[in-house]
């Protein structure tokens, strides 16, 4: 008919660990430099919008370096357990090994 009969899954993921080691540590804030500014891989960029604007900028990775040293806001959810994401937006998840 059509008309799709499922919905592919979305990818659970944790917001603020640019890169999926299960941790969100200053290595996140890097992580997401390097993807911007340096070509390095991110396989979940949903992971990097640590802010949650539905983008993925150098905002966010003030906003995780702030987050850890001057005890600045906590990302939004999915944050502290794997989870997907309450925000539509059009970016990409295609893996995020912590979570499987």
């Amino acid at each position: 008919d059509g008309i799709p009969d499922e919905c592919p899954a979305a990818t659970a993921f944790r917001r603020g660990d640019s890169n999926a080691d299960g941790g969100i540590d200053i290595g996140d804030g890097i992580h997401t430099l390097g993807y911007l500014f340096a070509g390095a891989p991110c396989a979940c960029i949903k992971s990097a919008d640590s802010n949650d604007s539905g983008a993925m900028d150098i905002a966010d990775a003030i906003f995780v370096l702030n987050y850890i040293f001057a005890s600045g806001e906590a990302p939004r959810p999915p944050f502290e357990t794997c989870g997907t994401d309450p925000t539509a937006d059009d970016l990409p998840c295609e893996a995020f090994e912590p979570c499987r």
